[in-house]
């Protein structure tokens, strides 16, 4: 970011001249990268393309539409097209990550001169060694990263947003039809809590892979530079962890069921508390909420009693939804499935603990002051344990 001192002795029609150039540049440069995403995920992703064509029924509310995740996709980019404009215009001292990526790239090709790290020994000597700066590497990463999730996400969000439209519809028909305890909360209760939870985080996940304001202090400040964070996040979305769940074979169940009621109510009540941590980390990170990012320190909500509140309720869930699981295999006396599905909780676990190390290697990167809050709030997952 690079900002235009006042103190420089500009005419009025100079300033508004270079002005009006850094937001046409910004501009420009952002609806190419806008152009280049939606080219990637409809032509060139098998991924992308097959996750586009979900849909979303209406017929439930007596409406005869069918919205696609492409639809709103389109809607999407034409809107956030639309909404750069006055952003740029609002804040015309900013350079746009597109803006700063395409001209170091720019000039690594068209100026390699410029780039090198060092004068050549022999004035004949070609400069053939080019580099990038840190803050072209910067850009390119956090493009990188919102043109991988923020399509997931919409797709995600949209899903569950369905979902528990359909859910509360046949919450409400059941009650009307007379049913109640554990035939309610089995067929309709449950999920109706299940699908409210996810849908609040993977919405407040895509408008952080969206939007980035400075009056919301969300702006990214840096993206994990190593191969080795991205590695071990990107092991936990799909496409990815279908190869993850080669070597370890999922073992839970959204919803573990349970012949005692008083045990199957406990447990699923439990599961969804949890979930409902989940959740409240994602509010409390708010417009924050993104992977891979340093986008300033959030201490309040469940991080003032640990550091990776989401990641210990996540795992808390999965090895709740694997007791049936578990149970099964030992009453049946199979004791290498019994230890292979402990192994492979185990290694979902350690992958997200992976991931909360790796996370905290990036945000000490920054002196951004976690170090502070590290030491404030001592435990990662469990208070007083761990």
């Amino acid at each position: 970011m690079s900002t235009v001192s006042s103190d420089i002795p500009f005419s009025a029609s100079t300033r508004t001249t270079f002005l009006a150039r850094r937001f046409i540049a910004n501009y420009l440069s952002t609806l190419v990268f806008i152009g280049l995403s939606y080219w990637m995920v409809t032509r060139v992703s098998n991924f992308h393309r097959g996750m586009l064509q979900s849909q979303w029924q209406l017929g439930m509310f007596g409406i005869d539409v069918v919205i696609t995740v492409h639809a709103v996709f389109v809607g999407l980019l034409v809107f956030y097209a639309l909404a750069l404009i006055p952003y740029y215009a609002a804040y015309p001292w900013m350079h746009s990550k597109s803006l700063v990526f395409l001209r170091g790239i720019w000039l690594l090709v068209v100026h390699p001169r410029s780039r090198t790290t060092a004068p050549p020994a022999d004035p004949m000597q070609l400069p053939l060694k080019r580099t990038l700066t840190r803050s072209i590497k910067q850009a390119g990463l956090a493009l990188l990263l919102k043109f991988f999730f923020a399509p997931l996400m919409i797709n995600w969000c949209l899903g569950h947003a369905g979902d528990l439209a359909a859910s509360l519809i046949h919450v409400f028909d059941q009650i009307r039809e007379g049913t109640w305890g554990r035939m309610l909360f089995d067929s309709t209760l449950f999920w109706a809590a299940f699908q409210l939870i996810l849908f609040i985080d993977t919405l407040l996940f895509t408008l952080g892979y969206l939007i980035e304001l400075p009056a919301l202090r969300n702006r990214i400040r840096s993206v994990d530079p190593t191969f080795f964070g991205w590695f071990i996040c990107l092991a936990c979305y799909p496409p990815f962890n279908d190869f993850t769940m080669r070597w370890l074979p999922w073992q839970s169940a959204d919803f573990p069921f349970f012949g005692n009621t008083a045990m199957h109510l406990a447990v699923n009540i439990t599961l969804l508390v949890a979930l409902a941590v989940f959740s409240w980390a994602s509010i409390a990170l708010g417009f924050k909420a993104s992977n891979l990012t340093n986008r300033g320190i959030v201490t309040h909500g469940p991080y003032a009693f640990v550091r990776h509140p989401a990641y210990a309720a996540k795992n808390l869930a999965w090895w709740l939804g694997a007791l049936p699981g578990l149970l099964m295999t030992m009453q049946m006396g199979n004791v290498s499935g019994f230890f292979f599905s402990l192994f492979a909780l185990f290694g979902w676990t350690a992958i997200y603990a992976l991931r909360a190390i790796t996370e905290e290697r990036h945000l000490l990167m920054g002196g951004n002051g976690y170090s502070k809050y590290m030491k404030r709030v001592r435990w990662r997952f469990i208070p007083g344990l761990l």
